[in-house]
């Protein structure tokens, strides 16, 4: 089974990269300074923050 995460900047809720894969490995491969959700940024068109638990257009 693979999962599909939305890696963003835990201080800035900027968003960096997908990721797709493996549960385990996934979310093993994230780093302290990273965060991630399940909700897609809306397009990638122009660049996006994680803030409240929604994408805000930055």
């Amino acid at each position: 089974m693979f999962i599909q995460i939305y890696v963003y900047d835990k201080t800035t809720g900027q968003y960096l990269y997908q990721d797709v894969g493996n549960p385990n490995g996934v979310i093993r491969d994230l780093s302290d300074d990273k965060d991630f959700t399940l909700t897609p940024p809306p397009d990638n068109v122009k660049p996006w923050r994680w803030i409240d638990d929604k994408w805000i257009a930055a």
